[in-house]
């Protein structure tokens, strides 16, 4: 449960993993940020906007 490399608690892999004795751990000992302990969250892609439709189209200006 501790880093080979800091000594801190590493972070949970699930949520079942979070426990009052892990929380008790990461108070005394600290809470891991070594990079490779770190998952990556990866990159979200933008949305594409959808075509207008009839209904969201802007209505054509009345002369």
């Amino acid at each position: 449960m501790l880093c080979l490399t800091c000594q801190r608690v590493r972070p949970a892999l699930n949520p079942a993993e979070y426990t009052a004795g892990r929380a008790l751990l990461i108070t005394r000992h600290g809470l891991c940020c070594c990079a490779h302990t770190v998952r990556s969250v990866p990159p979200r892609t933008p949305a594409v906007p959808a075509a207008p439709t009839a209904a969201t189209a802007p209505a054509a200006a009345v002369r």
